[in-house]
């Protein structure tokens, strides 16, 4: 009769927060964006249910803070070590800068930007380095595509984003303007994103145990590559060591 009750309990909601971060976190995408559907289908598989809510990144990070929500899928930062637990990286994001095509600027490491204005996504942790860097001349932008506006326009050198990112919206919002941008050569980093849950969730040890099995689990099995394929994307052959 125990076990009977108990397979009869509805398996716990654990709310996924994040922004319109596409091809990640999106509403408007199928499965809700690549990393929604990797984390739903991992803690699925292992009796959670994942309903994503899409909300502006400081709040996300505001109301993982006070219970709110359960989980993001960020990078590491020292700035979140205090009240969230991170699983190992489910995928690679390679951040890279952008520049208006025939600008001739070489990344060199952060001493190289001083002097370029650059413009920044509101509430990322690009890195703790470029956060906290004070010399730098760094400017705001509510998403990537307002800030790639910001280039064009000429109000600043450079704009930071994942490849993916940027890809996504040269296809779309940034159709017409696509061959007035380009890549500056190279890269800013490679970070490796998480699943982030709140340390205070009575299960949060057992959700990033799980969300990692299971990970596992789809790489092995062929889901995961499914996955990426599915959002028309080369699936990695292997998980980030970070």
């Amino acid at each position: 009769m125990l076990l009977l009750a108990s397979a009869s309990l509805p398996a716990e909601v654990l709310r996924l927060a994040g922004n319109i971060w596409p091809p990640y976190t999106d509403k408007s995408l199928p499965g809700e964006g690549l990393s929604v559907e990797l984390i739903r289908t991992a803690l699925e598989r292992g009796g959670y249910r994942v309903e994503y809510i899409e909300v502006p990144w400081e709040r996300a990070l505001f109301g993982l803070r006070n219970g709110s929500y359960d989980m993001v899928n960020g990078w590491p930062t020292l700035k979140r070590v205090d009240y969230t637990l991170s699983s190992r990286p489910f995928l690679v994001n390679r951040m890279r800068w952008v520049q208006r095509r025939g600008s001739d600027f070489r990344y060199d490491g952060l001493d190289s930007l001083i002097g370029h204005p650059i413009a920044l996504s509101r509430g990322y942790m690009y890195s703790d380095e470029l956060d906290d860097n004070a010399r730098l001349q760094k400017g705001y932008a509510a998403s990537f595509v307002q800030a790639a506006a910001m280039v064009l326009a000429g109000r600043v050198d450079l704009t930071l984003e994942d490849e993916r990112t940027v890809l996504f919206h040269l296809e779309r919002e940034l159709g017409h303007e696509r061959d007035e941008l380009s890549f500056v050569p190279g890269e800013f980093r490679r970070a490796g994103l998480s699943l982030v849950v709140r340390s205070d969730h009575p299960q949060a040890t057992d959700i990033v145990a799980t969300f990692e099995r299971e990970i596992a689990a789809m790489l092995e099995d062929g889901s995961y590559a499914a996955i990426f394929r599915r959002h028309a994307m080369p699936a990695p052959d292997a998980l980030p060591q970070y």
